[in-house]
């Protein structure tokens, strides 16, 4: 039996335009209605026809009519009647459409999410940002998509654009088509259906609650935050206010070693474990180190997920897939956390130091690879992208 909160969300994809007449709000609903009409809130329409038992007919659905008597009925229009004529009330026919400002305000309190102001893109929009401790935390998005229109590849793109884990909330699973919930995992995202994990309030509660502690549902993501960055660091520059990363340059001269500069200042020499990207077993670069190599190589590029086939529209070379080779086991955590420790070693934290395009990750910095040795992955040639 689909409980009260899924029949809800299921009646929410089947309404075209979240709007329709009280009497088919209530008959859909059933038990439901109760706890929806909160929700639902009544406009100045009225309903011009009303929905059939029968529906098939040349004039289905029943018209309304207004009687010189004042009276309201819904009337078949087919010669057959296949439906009875009904006797309705203004009320009946009153168009309600569903509020989704109130709606989205309290999924957000239902699952502790500070939420941000509307920020429509397509199906999906940002509903806020789940708050881990203080200023850290990831966003969180919602889409009201149904099964008519699922949410297809061209409707996430850029919601990782900060770097972060991200949640995607929507009625059900069956509005994502299933290629779509793969490449969002991919993007270190995860889909979470709202007929799964929230529940309406117990009176003399209001609203929703989550099926479980939010600290639970969000387990995955708050540990992955916790896992990129623990401890409070020390910036490894002095940038000055309102720093941004396109004035940052990156210049390797050597595998383990690079300059970095802000506008006019001296360029620092900074070593893997300045950058916490130093194994403290083995004493050798970590992943993310040499991820931050192959960006240089690739001239500031980093591919969106494996397999690669092109950089900036570009088929790789024999060169760059085999450098590629060492950097694919766990890329998208490892370049999570390339993401995050650049952002709390710099101290840029309001902007995210790459944005996504359609193949790869393009660095907001300028990244040089040209001082390093011929040699080591052909990187002084930077043959990792076949010539235009």
């Amino acid at each position: 039996m689909m409980t009260t909160t899924a029949l809800f969300w299921k009646t929410i994809e089947d309404i075209p335009g979240l709007a329709t007449d009280t009497r088919d709000w209530r008959r859909r609903l059933g038990e439901t209605w109760k706890h929806a009409r909160p929700y639902l809130t009544e406009t100045p329409r009225f309903a011009e026809q009303v929905n059939c038992p029968m529906p098939g007919g040349e004039h289905c659905p029943r018209r309304v009519v207004k009687q010189d008597d004042g009276s309201i009925r819904a009337v078949c229009g087919d010669r057959e009647r296949l439906c009875k004529s009904l006797d309705l009330q203004p009320k009946h026919i009153r168009i309600r459409e569903l509020d989704t400002d109130r709606l989205r305000s309290d999924i957000a309190k239902a699952f502790g999410i500070n939420p941000v102001a509307r920020q429509q893109r397509g199906m999906i929009e940002h509903l806020g940002d789940y708050l881990v401790r203080a200023g850290v935390g990831f966003p969180v998005f919602f889409s009201l998509a149904g099964r008519r229109n699922p949410i297809g590849t061209s409707d996430i793109f850029g919601l990782d654009r900060r770097g972060l884990p991200f949640v995607l909330m929507v009625p059900a699973l069956r509005d994502v088509e299933p290629s779509v919930v793969a490449a969002i995992h991919g993007m270190d995202g995860r889909v979470l259906a709202f007929d799964e994990c929230m529940q309406f309030a117990r009176p003399p509660g209001q609203g929703f609650d989550a099926s479980m502690l939010p600290s639970e549902i969000f387990a995955p993501e708050i540990a992955t935050l916790a896992d990129a960055e623990d401890d409070p660091v020390q910036p490894v520059l002095d940038l000055p206010v309102g720093a941004t990363w396109a004035k940052l340059k990156f210049a390797f001269i050597s595998e383990e070693v690079i300059n970095v500069s802000y506008g006019k200042q001296a360029p620092v020499r900074i070593e893997p474990d300045l950058l916490g990207m130093k194994n403290q077993r083995n004493g050798k670069a970590t992943r993310q180190w040499r991820l931050l190599l192959v960006c240089a190589v690739l001239d500031g590029a980093l591919p969106r997920s494996f397999p690669v086939q092109t950089i900036r529209g570009q088929p790789l070379s024999a060169g760059s897939i085999k450098a590629l080779d060492d950097v694919k086991r766990g890329y998208d955590r490892q370049r999570q956390h390339l993401f995050a420790a650049l952002k709390s070693r710099f101290g840029i934290t309001d902007l995210p130091p790459f944005k996504r395009t359609v193949d790869c990750y393009e660095a907001e910095f300028v990244v040089d690879a040209s001082g390093l040795r011929q040699g080591v992955a052909d990187q002084r040639d930077r043959n990792f992208v076949e010539p235009r």
